[in-house]
C-alpha cells in the first residue's frame, strides 16, 4: 500500500516539476524577448544605427572581444553604417574625428566623460590604477609620475635606452653557428619585444629582464603576453554586475592563473625596486621624490600602477615597431626612401643617438602612418557621458551612454583617409584637408588621460629604426609572407604574429 502511494505521489510531482520549469523557461524567454524588443525599438539610442542583435544585446559585443574579432566587426560596422554606430544596448562608437575633443577633450562648461568600469580593481581594497575609472586616483598618479616622462628625465634617460639598443644592434649581428654571415634571418617581433621589455624593465624595476642578452623570453616576459588578453576577457565581463565575478570564471584557467602569476611577479619586482635607495635615471626616482616631498603614494598604489606602467610602456612600443618594419618590408618604394634617408643623416652608426632623431621628416611621417593604420591600442576605452547627457559630435546623448572611439576602425575609413588600407607616409608630409582627417589621428589619445609615455615611444621607435635601417637592408625572408596587419586577432593589443625578415649587412655600416 505505501509503495502505491509513493508511486502515485511521484506522478503527480513530476508534471508539476516539469510545468513548473516550463513556466521558469517560458517567463525567462518573454523577459529576454521585451530586453531585446525595448532596446531595439524603445531605448533612447533607438535612433542610431547598427547590427540589430548588438542594439538589443551586450553578448555579440563579448563574443567578438573573447574571439579577437572586435576591431574587425567596428570597421565593418562603420563602413556599413557611418560614423557614428551602436554596438550594444548602450553604447556607441564613433569614427568622426571630431568625437575626440567632445569625448577625451576638457571642454569648459562640460562635465568630464569618465571612464568605464572596464579596469576596476581585481580584488576588495585594491586601489585604482591609473587606467581606473576614478578620476581622483587617475589625476594622482598622473601627477606623481609626471616628472619620470618630462623632457628632462628622457634626455637622462637616454643613456639607459641606447644602451639596450647596442645590445639589440649586437645581437642581430652576431655570427650565425660561430660563423660571419652576409644575410641571415630573424623574428624581429621577437626581438623588437626583448628590447622594449628590457628597456622598460630597466626604468621600472633598475634591472633589466636580460632578454636581449640572452635570447630568450624572461618568466615575466612569457606571462605577459596573455596579460593583455587577461585584460580584455575581464574588462568584457565587467560590463556585467553584479554578477561580473561569477563571469570571470568563464575566462580559461591558464588565462586567469597567468593573470594572477603575473600580477604577483610584478608586486615583487615593484617592491624590491622601492626598498633601493638609489638615485639614477629611471621612472621611479623622480616619482618618489614626488611621493615623499607632496602626495604620498601607497605601497599598493605603487603596485597596482607599476603593473599597468611596466607593460604598457614595453608591448605598445613593440607592437609599433613591429608594425611599421613589416609595413616597411611590404612596401619596399617606402622602405628605400627612409633608408636612402637615414644614411644621408649619418656618417656611421654611433652617431645616432635619441637627439640627433628627431628631426628626419620622412622617419616621421613613416612612424605617423604605421600609427594610423596599425594603431597599437587597437580598441578605445569607453568613456560614460555624464549624468543629465552631453553633446557628442552635435548630438545630444543621454547620461550613463557609453561612448568611444577606436582608432582602427577610424583609421580605415575612407571618408576619414584617402586609400585608408595603403601605407602612405606622404600624407603626413603635405596633409590634404580635402582627402585626410587628420583630426581622426590620435594614437596616443588627447586630454587629462591621454599617454603619458608619448615622448618616450616616439624617441625609443625613431632611434631604434633608424640604427636598424642604416645598419642592414632588410626584407621580408618570404614573399609569400604578405598580409594586412588588420588580419590579426587583437585583446586590446594585438595578438601579434611573426615578422621574419632577412638581413644583410649594409655597405655604409
Amino acid at each position: 500500500m505505501a509503495a502505491e502511494m509513493t508511486i502515485s505521489v511521484d506522478q503527480e510531482a513530476l508534471p508539476k516539476g516539469a510545468a513548473l520549469v516550463a513556466t521558469f523557461l517560458a517567463s525567462l524567454f518573454i523577459t529576454i524577448f521585451l530586453y531585446g524588443s525595448y532596446n531595439t525599438f524603445l531605448h533612447p539610442l533607438r535612433r542610431y544605427p547598427g547590427p540589430v542583435a548588438w542594439r538589443a544585446f551586450r553578448f555579440p559585443y563579448v563574443i567578438a572581444t573573447h574571439r579577437g574579432e572586435m576591431h574587425q566587426r567596428l570597421k565593418q560596422f562603420h563602413e556599413k553604417y557611418g560614423p557614428v554606430v551602436r554596438i550594444a544596448p548602450n553604447e556607441l562608437s564613433y569614427a568622426d574625428g571630431a568625437a575626440w575633443k567632445d569625448i577625451y577633450g576638457n571642454r569648459p562648461g562640460h562635465l568630464p566623460f569618465t571612464r568605464s568600469t572596464w579596469f576596476k580593481p581585481m580584488s576588495p581594497g585594491e586601489p585604482h590604477s591609473i587606467m581606473g575609472p576614478d578620476e581622483e586616483a587617475h589625476a594622482k598618479t598622473r601627477r606623481a609620475f609626471a616628472n619620470a616622462f618630462s623632457e628632462k628625465s628622457l634626455r637622462d634617460q637616454s643613456p639607459v635606452i641606447e644602451g639596450y639598443l647596442d645590445i639589440f644592434m649586437k645581437q642581430l649581428k652576431a655570427p650565425a653557428a660561430g660563423r660571419q654571415w652576409t644575410e641571415k634571418t630573424v623574428d624581429l617581433n621577437v626581438w623588437f619585444n626583448f628590447l622594449t621589455f628590457d628597456i622598460s624593465g630597466d626604468l621600472s624595476f633598475a634591472e633589466s629582464f636580460d632578454c636581449l642578452k640572452t635570447g630568450k623570453a624572461h618568466p615575466w616576459v612569457e606571462i605577459a603576453q596573455d596579460f593583455g588578453k587577461g585584460l580584455s576577457l575581464v574588462a568584457s565581463v565587467n560590463q556585467y554586475p553584479p554578477i561580473d565575478k561569477l563571469l570571470r570564471y568563464v575566462i580559461p584557467k591558464n588565462i586567469r592563473q597567468r593573470q594572477t602569476d603575473h600580477r604577483a611577479m610584478s608586486y615583487a619586482m615593484a617592491r624590491k625596486r622601492l626598498a633601493l635607495e638609489t638615485d639614477r635615471p629611471d621612472y621611479i626616482t623622480p616619482t618618489k621624490k614626488y611621493s615623499k616631498e607632496k602626495v604620498a603614494l601607497s605601497i599598493e598604489e605603487w603596485q597596482v600602477n607599476m603593473v599597468v606602467i611596466v607593460f604598457a610602456g614595453s608591448e605598445t612600443t613593440a607592437s609599433a615597431l613591429t608594425a611599421i618594419t613589416r609595413e616597411l618590408v611590404q612596401n619596399r618604394g617606402v622602405l628605400n626612401r627612409l633608408t636612402r634617408e637615414i644614411r644621408n643623416a649619418f656618417e656611421k652608426e654611433d652617431d645616432i643617438k635619441i637627439a640627433s632623431t628627431g628631426s628626419l621628416p620622412y622617419l616621421d611621417a613613416v612612424i605617423n602612418e604605421g600609427l594610423r593604420l596599425d594603431p597599437p591600442i587597437v580598441i578605445g576605452v569607453p568613456r560614460v557621458v555624464p549624468e543629465g547627457g552631453d553633446s557628442v559630435c552635435g548630438q545630444q546623448i543621454p547620461g550613463g551612454t557609453y561612448v568611444s572611439f577606436n582608432q582602427f576602425s577610424a583609421n580605415r575609413q575612407s571618408r576619414n583617409f584617402r586609400h585608408p588600407n595603403s601605407f602612405i607616409p606622404e600624407r603626413f608630409l603635405n596633409p590634404d584637408p580635402n582627402t585626410d582627417d587628420m583630426s581622426s589621428f590620435q594614437p596616443f589619445s588627447i586630454g587629462r588621460q591621454s599617454c603619458i609615455g608619448m615622448k618616450l615611444a616616439y624617441a625609443e621607435m625613431r632611434v631604434t629604426l633608424a640604427r636598424l635601417l642604416f645598419a642592414f637592408d632588410i626584407s621580408l625572408a618570404s614573399e609569400k609572407d604578405r598580409w594586412d596587419w588588420g588580419e590579426q586577432k587583437t585583446y586590446i593589443f594585438w595578438d601579434k604574429r611573426p615578422l621574419r625578415v632577412t638581413l644583410r649587412r649594409s655597405r655604409v655600416s
